[in-house]
């Protein structure tokens, strides 16, 4: 019974795949002629997977830059966040230690305050912040806040006369501009003529 049933199956099989080849894009009947032309058209869909696989490649390349230098961005925010903070409590370890405030304290603590101040500035440094003073130079938006202005004669207008807190820069960028005193032009004086 195996032995009938086995030649039955490869009859099966060569009428299969007589009927495959007939499907198949070159067939047995296909004339010599049309085999240049399936061959430039399996070319064509050659070339053009190719290219969409370079764009596909090329897409993940800018992906991954893209996202590197938005974590590198998003370090980098979260550093200034971070210094900031730190910023203000310089500023207020430097109004401690006026001679102001420090008249009539233990000489001691004012140095171990002074060692504080230090250790912070460094630390700031060490994250690349630069400090910058502004006394003395024309007022610049950019890099100076004005939170007041004293009409004089000594001083050109616009001249930062004052510095009440220093400016700092992180990679030559202005984090934290330096709030400054200005000089303005004196009131003219229309009464003594």
């Amino acid at each position: 019974m195996t032995s009938n049933q086995e030649p039955e199956r490869d009859q099966a099989d060569m009428n299969g795949q007589e009927a495959a080849n007939a499907d198949s894009p070159v067939s047995q009947d296909a004339s010599a002629d049309d085999l240049p032309a399936q061959l430039d058209e399996a070319n064509r869909e050659k070339e053009q997977f190719k290219r969409l696989a370079q764009r596909a490649q090329a897409d993940l390349i800018n992906y991954r830059k893209r996202v590197q230098q938005e974590a590198e961005e998003g370090q980098a925010r979260a550093v200034r966040r971070m210094a900031l903070r730190l910023l203000d409590v310089i500023d207020q370890l430097e109004v401690a230690l006026t001679p102001e405030a420090a008249t009539g304290v233990d000489a001691a603590w004012v140095e171990g305050v002074r060692a504080i101040l230090r250790n912070f500035l460094h630390a700031v440094q060490q994250e690349g912040f630069e400090r910058f003073d502004a006394e003395g130079e024309q007022f610049d938006p950019s890099r100076h806040e004005a939170l007041m202005s004293t009409p004089t004669t000594e001083h050109s207008p616009g001249k930062v006369i004052r510095q009440l807190t220093a400016g700092y820069t992180h990679r030559k960028e202005v984090v934290r501009p330096a709030r400054v005193e200005i000089a303005a032009p004196p009131p003219d004086d229309a009464d003594g003529e």
